[in-house]
């Protein structure tokens, strides 16, 4: 009973299942002989129950027992009798000295409890405990030994260990190997010179809540393809780490407290796959987590924190998971790979590392994505060294240094990153490192959002740079980036700041709401910059300075808060095609030394003025639409230079409100982007009345973001073709479609990349149509491109699958481009792929598929386009059949009668689309005004000409409000118009019914039908070879008293047979002098009027102004009451005599007067006249000043025709300078008549009519040809548009503007221009020519 007790007190102790069957028999061992045990060594126990068979349960005593090796049998129970555990001071210890293991077992059931375990010797013996097989249990036993590992699991054991305490053993604590499994729990593993554990082949098992520390090699080590699981421990205090895992190691660590160890707290090396979740991993005086050597393994859960070296390393082509780890307080950095090392880095949390959070280098190439990097005293990530990983979907924030630094030929991807309230720069860019960073926000950091120093050369996709102190992108150093499609906005510096030579591609950007300046570019930066959105900047939304020269390309630059563009500081560069818009200061302003190129730019709403350019600016400017409201000049220069004319002879300034209506149709048309409002607009000015005018730049929504850059390419293509500059329009739209080709914008799906390319299409279709119709002669290669471009987009329309409303309407338009511009190919006969047969063809299957998508409830505008390419199919067959580019079938009526009745039915289309687009947009729009300029042709070949004349005025006068006088398609109108009238007056001949009437309205204003009077009601009409037949007829009733004049003389005697009467005084004879001096007023008039001066009419208008002097002259010296009124008729005789001798010097003279005489004598008249005049009014001293002028501006005509020679200076010095002096005296004479008559007088006009002529012939046909226009406004008014004079001031007008279309088209210098400035510098110079420096 005692020996029953005794044993259930010792397996009381165990906490492992034992066998408790009552059956098992208990044996008692004990060495002391006093102790009366059953036997006095384990081994003669053992040996006594191996020959019995019996399951046998041994109570060992305490004491020391030196055995040789114990060999468990099956079911053997070696516990230590009560208060002999291995902690009291009677333990049982079982000890060895031969090179074999204590304890041995390959059988199931052993179970050892309670004892100490010591091997004692000799050195390298294999182990204290070995287990090759079955299932032993070791409890609460303390395992040493000095020479050897201490448990040894190897084959295919299974054994328990719990609870035990494994130390001080030579080697390793456990050592697991081969295929076995043991199971580890509870137990303390230490101060073991090798592993605290070491599994290794492909064993397995579960290690549970153990404590492993201060082992002289790692904690836990793992080789092989192990696949233990390791889990709830705390390994620390390693020598040399806390867990190592290598070779194909698998195993799984879960929930482990990993910390202080020497080296690192999990280092996975050679192709090692473990599973580790949950641990926490601190403290370690090295790393934490070290991945090396082709590792892999996941990493999960874990928390890593306060290491010394990085909280995870990887090296050497590892490629492990890390999942949601929390990698913290490291001293070292946060995640820190290199030499190759891949993987994927998800969801970690990085914080408040002192070095970089994440660090890649020496070419690895990891994916982070999701990752939360923050806090950190140095960077948040640093790529360096060639390292090309991915980072994704991270939050980087609030780190001391720079939030992304990428040095050194690294070349990352990052993505979808938050990079924001860094402490330095938000990206950092430097050292020849490249890299992919796209749709990552970038907010508040202090030194800059992005910054890219010394040769940098990333790509910067789709990003958002929001908030930046110091600025959005910072470039510098020669740096090479590319940046596309970047939301870039609210940041306090430039928005995109490019400095030191750096060299930049950024397309496709929208800056916006910046503190600073929109983009800057300075110390002679370079790049070019296409299809970008600048706007809402508070300073300058493009400065360009010292020295920089890139190139601007298709940017919408508008809404600021100052210059749209501004340049300083001897800057040049290139900008084309871009729309500057809505800016508070100039939309352009050029001051210092400044050379910029602008050439077919959009510049409106500058509130003060389109361009500006300061003293000593200059530049290259060419094919710019520029608003002219009336209220802020389009150009202003600060000093009167050669700049000013260079400006006004190559731009056009034109942006009337209706224009801004017409193009507000269209983009809220065309820029209708798929994505909800999230577009921009041209819209109206909500009240036309006011003093803005012109258009304004609106959002639909604060959001930019649905942005693309075709949309503004083609909104500035849109303005260059509306101005008029069809070529450059569609140059743009080309490097736009190759801009969408390439790559497209980022967020666009392939359907609506379609829907773009076809919008491109059409609009060329249609560009290259308006192209061709403002020519003087329609361009079959212009026509063949435009159907091609026409065809294209239906095709594309065609295509687009689903096709919702909006497709269907451009498929209907691209319809309609086609039917028009084949029908046009046909008319032309045909081109390249189409002859004139297969043009009209294809025109009238279009028509027909048009036709076919009426329905009832297809607006009425849509009926009328109908009805307009019906009529232009007609018409265009019509003109086809007359010239025989097409046959009618056989069996046809006669080619004229089927020209008649196609052209009869086409004015029928016009005229019922004229209805229909009257009713639906009024008479004042580019639609109507199509159907007017097509029902004025029409009338013109069915009922003649003249029948066509009201349309063609009505045409060009709603062209010349809607498009602007300048445009080419009002050009065009206007040459068509001038060439009507023209035909008009060329076949008009005397009308006596005109005469009859000048008459008696000459009877009923002034009570008489004087000559005279009824001659000047005929002249005010135009009616001069009229006029002059009445005033023939008066001298011929005159001839009897008084004989015309034979020579220039100014006697009053009496001349030979035939001269005047001896009553010289006589009402006849001053009668004589009033018509002559009317018929040299008169017939100077019609020579003016005239296509060309005629030589004949400027002779008979000399002879009468010789015959009105000597008259007048006569009566004045005679004296009398009339004397004054004489006298005043002789200085208006001598007037004309100057003005015609003048005019006829300049035409060659002739056989009475050669051009030498006829100068001189007009010289001399003019001279009298001056002293005649000396003290008159300011409107006969104005006469006096210019004529001369005339006669300075005739001489200069004559010498450069070789008329006159030059005898004391230079011939070309003395052109320049008579054309200078004749310039200043018709300035004067203007500022006379306009102070005294105003502008709108016919004798302000003449002056204002040679200040046009001269500029022109000075300084080119755009100096000139707003005073043209001035000239042909004023007299449309006063003379009305069908006066000879109109038609002749309207001829020079249209020729000026031919000229100037021309001249656009070529690409020619003109920074060389002459400055005329100090030419110009005395306007009120009054004083007579005089000839002595010739």
């Amino acid at each position: 009973m005692e020996d029953q007790l005794m044993t259930d007190a010792a397996l009381g102790t165990a906490t492992s299942p034992v066998n408790m069957e009552q059956d098992v028999k208990t044996v008692t061992v004990s060495n002391k002989s006093e102790a009366n045990a059953d036997f006095t060594s384990i081994s003669a126990a053992l040996a006594s129950i191996r020959e019995k068979k019996e399951k046998t349960r041994i109570v060992v005593d305490g004491g020391t027992y030196d055995e040789e090796a114990l060999e468990l049998e099956e079911g053997v129970q070696i516990v230590a009798a009560p208060g002999c555990t291995p902690s009291s001071e009677n333990p049982v210890i079982v000890a060895a000295r031969a090179d074999h293991p204590v304890i041995f077992s390959d059988l199931n059931d052993a179970y050892l409890c309670n004892l100490k375990i010591d091997h004692r010797g000799p050195f390298g013996s294999m182990a204290c405990v070995v287990v090759e097989s079955g299932n032993l249990t070791i409890d609460s036993c303390v395992i040493t030994g000095s020479v050897s590992v201490g448990v040894l699991v190897c084959g295919t054991g299974a054994p328990s260990l719990i609870n035990c305490e494994i130390l001080q053993c030579c080697g390793d604590g456990i050592k697991v190997a081969d295929s076995a499994t043991p199971t580890v729990e509870g137990c303390s593993i230490h101060d073991n010179d090798g592993f605290g554990i070491f599994c290794t082949g492909l064993s397995g098992g579960k290690y549970f809540k153990n404590e492993v520390f201060a082992n002289s090699n790692a904690g836990v080590a793992a080789r092989g393809s192990c696949v233990g699981t390791f889990e709830e421990n705390k390994v620390y205090n390693g020598k040399q780490g806390g867990f190592w895992l290598e070779e194909e190691a698998k195993c799984q660590l879960i929930a482990n407290d990993i910390y202080q160890n020497q080296k690192s707290g999990i280092q996975v090396g050679g192709h090692a796959d473990p599973l580790v979740i949950r641990n926490i991993v601190r403290d370690g005086l090295k790393g934490g987590i070290v991945v090396h050597d082709h590792a892999t393994g996941q990493f999960l859960n874990n928390e890593i924190m306060r290491n010394t070296m990085a909280g995870v390393g990887g090296t050497d082509f590892a490629c492990p998971l890390f999942h949601s780890n929390i990698v913290k307080d490291g001293r070292g950095g946060g995640i820190v790979l290199h030499e190759n090392c891949r993987g994927i880095f998800e969801k970690n949390q990085v914080i408040g590392n002192t070095h970089a959070g994440i660090g890649l280098k020496g070419n690895s190439n990891a994916l982070f994505d999701g990752n939360y990097v923050s806090d950190g005293t140095g960077y948040g990530v640093w790529v360096q060294e060639r390292a090309v990983s991915t980072l994704q979907n991270n939050v980087i924030e609030r780190n001391m240094r720079a939030g992304v630094v990428v040095t050194d030929n690294a070349n990352p991807t990052l993505a979808m990153n938050i990079i924001r309230d860094g402490k330095h720069a938000g990206l950092l860019i430097r050292h020849n490192a490249t890299g992919r960073f796209r749709q990552n926000t970038l907010s508040h950091n202090a030194h800059g959002n992005v910054v890219l120093l010394e040769q940098a050369a990333s790509e910067l996709v789709a990003n958002i740079i929001s908030h930046g102190p110091l600025g959005g992108i910072i470039i510098r150093g020669t740096t090479t980036v590319t940046v596309r499609g970047n939301t870039i906005c609210h940041n306090d510096g430039a928005n995109i700041a490019v400095l030191d030579n750096s060299d930049p591609i950024c397309d496709g950007n929208v800056l916006t709401n910046g503190a600073g300046r929109g983009l800057v570019i300075m110390d002679r930066a370079k790049g070019t910059y296409r299809f970008n959105m600048i706007r809402n900047s508070e300073l300058a939304g493009v400065y360009v300075g010292r020295q920089s020269s890139p190139e601007l390309i298709a940017n919408c630059i508008c809404d600021g808060k100052a210059a749209g563009i501004l340049f300083e500081d001897e800057a040049t560069g290139k900008f084309t095609h871009n729309i500057v818009c809505a800016n508070q200061n100039e939309g352009v302003a050029v001051h210092g030394k400044a050379r910029p190129t602008l050439e077919c730019n959009v510049v409106l709403q500058g509130a003060h003025g389109g361009i500006w350019l300061d003293e000593n600016a200059g530049g290259h400017f060419r094919g710019n639409v520029v608003e002219d409201s009336g209220t802020n000049q389009a150009y202003r220069c600060n000093t009167a230079t050669a700049i000013e004319w260079r400006l006004a002879e190559r731009n056009t300034n034109t942006a009337p409100a209706a224009l801004a209506e017409v193009l507000a149709e269209w983009a809220e048309e065309k820029m209708r982007a798929p994505g909800g409002s999230k577009k921009v607009i041209l819209v109206q000015n909500p009240d036309s009345s006011s003093i803005e005018g012109g258009v304004a730049m609106a959002t639909q929504c604060s959001e930019l973001m649905g942005l693309d850059p075709s949309r503004s390419c083609m909104l500035v293509a849109r303005f260059l073709g509306d101005a008029g500059q069809f070529e450059d329009a569609e140059e743009l739209i080309k490097l736009t479609k190759s801009f969408i080709d390439e790559s497209g914008p980022i967020h666009l799906e392939p359907a609506m990349r379609g829907q773009q390319w076809g919008d491109m299409s059409l609009h060329c279709a249609e560009l290259l149509n308006k192209w061709a119709a403002a020519s003087p002669e329609y361009s079959t290669d212009l026509m063949v491109r435009a159907a091609e471009y026409a065809k294209e987009a239906a095709e594309v329309f065609a295509s687009i699958q689903p096709q919702d409303l909006a497709t269907i309407e451009s498929f209907a338009s691209a319809l309609y481009w086609v039917v028009l511009n084949y029908a046009t190919l046909c008319r032309l006969g045909g081109g390249e792929k189409w002859s004139a047969a297969e043009a009209s063809s294809i025109a009238a299957e279009a028509l027909g598929v048009a036709h076919s998508m009426v329905t009832p409830s297809t607006p009425p505008h849509r009926i009328a386009e109908l009805a307009f390419v019906d009529g232009v199919l007609c018409f265009c067959q019509a003109e086809a059949l007359k010239a025989g580019h097409i046959k009618l079938p056989e069996g046809s009526p006669p080619v004229d009668e089927a020209v008649h009745e196609l052209l009869a039915t086409s004015l029928k289309d016009f005229e019922h689309a004229y209805g229909q687009w009257c009713e639906a947009y009024g008479e004042k729009h580019l639609q109507t005004v199509k159907a007017i300029t097509m029902i004025g042709q029409l009338q013109s070949r069915i009922h003649g000409k003249e029948a066509g004349i009201e349309w063609s005025r009505r045409e060009l006068r709603i062209r010349e409000e809607l498009q602007g006088e300048l445009h080419p398609r009002t050009q065009q109108a206007r040459r068509n118009y001038t060439n009507m009238i023209d035909d008009k007056l060329r076949n008009r001949a005397l009308d006596s019914t005109s005469i009859s009437e000048a008459m008696k309205a000459s009877q009923a204003a002034k009570g008489e039908d004087s000559t005279v009077v009824v001659a000047k009601f005929l002249t005010d009409a135009g009616e001069f070879e009229n006029a002059e037949v009445v005033l023939r007829e008066s001298q011929r009733k005159n001839s009897e008293m008084i004989e015309a004049p034979q020579d220039l003389k100014m006697e009053t005697e009496d001349t030979s047979a035939g001269g005047f009467s001896k009553n010289k005084t006589g009402d006849e004879y001053k009668r004589s002098g009033e018509v002559s001096l009317y018929c040299a007023e008169l017939l100077n008039k019609w020579a003016a009027a005239s296509p060309e001066y005629t030589k004949d009419i400027m002779i008979r208008a000399a002879e009468y102004a010789v015959d009105a002097v000597e008259v007048f002259q006569t009566l004045k010296e005679a004296g009398g009451e009339n004397r004054e009124k004489y006298e005043d008729m002789y200085g208006q005789s001598l007037y004309w005599l100057g003005l015609n001798l003048a005019t006829l010097c300049r035409l060659g003279g002739c056989e009475k007067w050669t051009a030498q005489e006829a100068y001189e004598h007009a010289n001399n008249a003019l001279t009298e006249c001056q002293k005649l005049r000396a003290n008159a009014a300011d409107q006969l001293r104005a006469e006096v000043i210019f004529a001369q002028g005339v006669l300075s501006f005739c001489k200069a005509e004559a010498v450069q025709a070789g008329f006159l020679r030059s005898t004391k200076m230079e011939k070309e010095a003395l052109i320049e300078r008579k054309f200078l002096q004749a310039l200043r005296l018709f300035q004067h004479a203007n500022q006379l008549w306009t102070g005294v008559y105003g502008e709108k007088h016919l004798e302000t006009v003449k002056a204002i009519t040679m200040i046009g002529t001269l500029l022109h012939k000075l300084q080119g046909p755009q100096a000139g040809m707003e005073w043209y226009r001035k000239e042909l406004k004023i007299r449309e008014e006063l003379q009305g548009e069908m006066h000879p004079r109109t038609q002749q001031a309207r001829r020079i007008y249209t020729t000026v503007l031919d000229a100037k279309l021309q001249a656009e088209r070529k690409d020619a210098e003109i920074s060389g221009e002459k400055d005329i400035s100090a030419d110009l510098a005395d306007p009120n110079e009054d004083k007579a020519m005089n000839d002595e420096d010739e």
